[in-house]
């Protein structure tokens, strides 16, 4: 399948998640809905990831092994983080600062993984920040 494919499925299935992050730390102490998220997401993702191994190959390294505990602690401190903003502020605001984890994203990419920067990635860091601007700083 088609990478974009994939990718666009992520955008819409992140769009619900946040929302429903929005409705569950509102009202509630957020430490205790991220930890509701974290557990419901861990044991899907344990059942969905062990349905697709069974249909490929279980082909692991420490590579995937020390690369996935960084990045799940990572994503386990943010998405804390995430409900706390959420909690104070409005998803119209949160969402798209918390989005511009793409350009951190693009810049590992070019140091460590020697992607290639060229003027329209450039461009597209460059009006993103500015959408982060307006988004965040309308009435």
């Amino acid at each position: 399948m088609n990478w974009i494919i994939y990718a666009v499925a992520c955008v819409i299935l992140y769009g619900i998640m946040q929302f429903f992050i929005k409705l569950a730390s509102t009202g509630s102490n957020p430490f205790v809905a991220s930890m509701i998220f974290i557990s419901v997401q861990f044991v899907a993702q344990i059942i969905l990831g062990s349905y697709f191994i069974s249909k490929s190959d279980l082909d692991i390294s420490s590579d995937n092994i020390k690369y996935g505990i960084v990045g799940g602690i990572a994503a386990a401190i943010a998405t804390i983080l995430f409900f706390m903003a959420l909690k104070q502020a409005p998803l119209s605001k949160v969402v798209p600062v918390v989005n511009m984890n793409v350009v951190v994203g693009v810049f590992l990419g070019m140091i460590f993984l020697k992607d290639v920067m060229n003027t329209r990635i450039a461009a597209g860091i460059v009006l993103a920040v500015m959408s982060i601007y307006l988004l965040t700083n309308s009435s």
